[in-house]
């Protein structure tokens, strides 16, 4: 099975034109946000308690250091217990090259295909347009069943309307109506029919990858 940030990754890449639909800021928090939570999926990771002032300040604990056979998730989960950290910091220490190597790794499985072209031969192009769209078109399947049809979504895919949620990126890659979208997408959020640990996780982790592709591109302006 894929793994979320490789599911992310292919629904906000337009499948002709091998471009994000969506900022590429907020798309490395997302990939991020996603690879933290395949850790927490797999137990690898659990959030901490709530502190601070707010509540909203967790801990994200490594209680399992066993490799999960997946370079990118192992990769993930060595940089995560490196050090002690929140769950938004963690977020902020897997955004640095993990595009690339989602991009690399779909790229070996065929699932993208990588174009280099020139502009007035001078300048250089690349882009990733869709070479298999067979996972890619099951994910929107199950999407547009629970944005759109009210369907209850299974935990990964409300895993991913969590991720794609918080970077405000569903309507670029549902479609629909924005108001509508949003009150759906909170209330799958707000009630994720997984176990408590996973949808508490999804939570979290949504609003941090939410603070941290803010903070950035802020700071970027």
């Amino acid at each position: 099975m894929s793994t979320l940030a490789e599911d992310v990754l292919q629904l906000v890449f337009d499948d002709k034109t091998g471009r994000s639909v969506i900022n590429q800021t907020y798309l490395d928090s997302v990939i991020a946000g996603a690879l933290l939570l395949d850790l927490i999926r797999l137990g690898r990771v659990v959030p901490g308690e709530p502190e601070g002032r707010d509540g909203k300040k967790r801990a994200a604990i490594v209680t399992d250091r066993t490799p999960t056979g997946d370079p990118l998730l192992d990769a993930a989960l060595a940089t995560v217990a490196e050090k002690p950290r929140t769950l938004k910091k963690a977020v902020e220490a897997l955004v640095k090259g993990n595009r690339k190597a989602v991009i690399e790794r779909l790229v070996e499985r065929g699932i993208l295909r990588h174009d280099r072209t020139r502009v007035l031969g001078i300048f250089k192009l690349t882009s990733f347009p869709a070479a298999d769209t067979e996972n890619e078109a099951a994910l929107r399947r199950d999407l547009a069943a629970a944005l759109h049809q009210g369907a209850e979504p299974d935990s990964r895919t409300a895993s991913l309307i969590a991720l794609l949620h918080s970077v405000k990126s569903l309507p670029k890659v549902v479609g629909g109506d924005k108001a509508e979208l949003k009150a759906r997408a909170d209330a799958i959020v707000s009630r994720n029919p997984a176990d408590d640990a996973v949808r508490e996780a999804v939570k979290l982790v949504w609003t941090d990858v939410e603070m941290n592709a803010a903070a950035v591109a802020a700071a970027a302006t």
